[in-house]
């Protein structure tokens, strides 16, 4: 087995999709150096991490979780003393009065009759799509770039692949076709769900969500929603971020982590709570539920499903992730109340606002340089994608290209981000992700695609040479 093992290890370092983790900074050895480093990368400046708000490198928002779990254990109580785990499932001994309230509060804030936690988005794709009880002619249609989450959860599930149908990325029009395909080959008692995400990983776009929706009613079908990059980013209050526009680009001041003014905000002036608060779509009839994950804008863990009360009975009686794991601990529950807090009130506000105008920034940056290079190379191949979100993303087609332009920004300028190689995306659409946060700044973003520009050039430049440098 181990020289099985091997081969394929081989394979993909020959084909150049060999994964590893990267390798860890020397230990750092004073508090000054620990305050200066993003837990990211040491080294670098982060423009690859989830943090989109900040809140996970947040010593305000850390100082709030602690005092909320303190005042949650008296640490004169000696019958209840702190829990450092749930110590068993939550159908066992992993369930808890913490719990029960906070999934209370997520449904409320959700706009939905219930909600319950997982303890990661993975394990609640898993769980919904695995478990849900498929008849012979039910369906599923998935966006093809769907995250593996989801179609692990299709594969693990009791329905034939030969019911499973995927739809052209965000193409109403080819959804309509698939829909109209397969309701011609069930009957009329068979159910069909839609699986999208609100907001592309890979891609930065953002789903129709509202025209999907209303042609999965139209056409009798559920839809599942995927909050993962949605939650924290978009809500009610900034729906015109959803759609590539101008924005102001005077930077506001962050000036920490109090919410005081919260209990004042009214329903429709809370943001944070994704795109499909932002669209108002929360009580829309087609919407089976929405999963919304905390290990990105959040900064912490876990996840939760919100949608029917009915649902979430279902899912704690025949989700095998949620029956046979320990329950997420004391802490994290408070982190994820602590991080919705933060996303729905002031903090949260100033932090997207922020983070939308560094998302025009490099745009514009990037936009003006690729068009000047494909003035001076006109066979360039690299494409900015158009996404209004915080991911952002250039196609660099190869690997050892897109690879060589990242490693030439880490070492060179500093910078943490990653290449996103094939068989993750097709061959051919490569890229160089880069997510832009609250913490990064203006001279952060131009001295960034500054360098990627440089390095752009040096492929077309030199295209056999992909040890890039800074001679040009």
């Amino acid at each position: 087995m181990e020289g099985r093992l091997q081969e394929h290890l081989d394979r993909r370092q020959r084909e150049g999709t060999l994964r590893s983790l990267m390798p860890l900074p020397k230990p750092i050895d004073t508090l000054e150096q620990s305050q200066q480093i993003s837990p990211t990368s040491p080294d670098n400046i982060d423009f690859a991490s989830n943090d989109y708000l900040g809140l996970a490198r947040c010593r305000d928002q850390h100082a709030s979780v602690q005092s909320a779990y303190e005042q949650l254990f008296s640490p004169d109580d000696k019958l209840h003393p702190p829990l450092l785990g749930a110590s068993g499932s939550r159908l066992l001994s992993g369930d808890s009065h913490l719990a029960r309230s906070l999934e209370g509060k997520l449904a409320q804030v959700h706009n939905r009759p219930g909600a319950l936690l997982f303890n990661s988005g993975y394990d609640a794709n898993l769980s919904i799509l695995s478990s849900l009880p498929y008849r012979e002619d039910d369906a599923i249609v998935m966006d093809e770039l769907v995250h593996n989450s989801l179609v692990m959860g299709v594969r693990m599930g009791r329905l034939k692949k030969e019911r499973v149908f995927l739809f052209r990325h965000n193409d109403v029009m080819d959804l309509k076709r698939v829909l109209e395909g397969v309701a011609s080959s069930s009957s009329t008692l068979a159910s069909t769900i839609v699986v999208v995400e609100s907001v592309y990983s890979m891609d930065g776009d953002i789903a129709p969500l509202k025209e999907i929706m209303e042609l999965a009613q139209d056409m009798g079908a559920g839809v599942m929603v995927d909050e993962a990059h949605g939650l924290g980013v978009y809500g009610h209050t900034n729906k015109q971020n959803l759609q590539l526009t101008m924005h102001e680009t005077n930077f506001p001041r962050d000036e920490g982590g109090s919410n005081s003014d919260k209990s004042t905000i009214e329903k429709k002036t809370i943001g944070g709570t994704g795109v499909i608060a932002a669209l108002d779509l929360e009580s829309h009839p087609a919407l089976l539920c929405s999963i919304h994950t905390f290990g990105k804008a959040a900064g912490c863990h876990g996840a939760v499903v919100a949608g029917s009360s009915t649902l979430m009975s279902y899912l704690v009686n025949y989700a095998r992730p949620f029956v046979y794991s320990t329950a997420l601990p004391p802490h994290s529950l408070i982190s994820i109340q602590q991080s919705y807090e933060s996303m729905m009130g002031p903090v949260g506000e100033r932090r997207r606002t922020r983070v939308f105008q560094l998302v025009k920034l490099f745009r514009e940056d990037i936009s003006n340089g690729i068009t000047t290079l494909k003035e001076d190379f006109p066979n360039s191949d690299f494409e900015l994608l158009p996404s209004p979100s915080p991911i952002q993303a250039i196609v660099v087609p190869g690997n050892k290209r897109c690879i060589s332009v990242c490693q030439y920004l880490r070492k060179v300028g500093k910078f943490d981000v990653y290449p996103i190689r094939s068989p993750t995306v097709a061959k051919g659409q490569e890229r160089i992700r880069i997510i832009l946060h609250s913490h990064n700044n203006e001279d952060d973003v131009h001295a960034l695609t500054t360098m990627l520009l440089v390095s752009l050039r040096q492929l077309m430049a030199y295209p056999d040479d992909l040890k890039l440098t800074s001679k040009l």
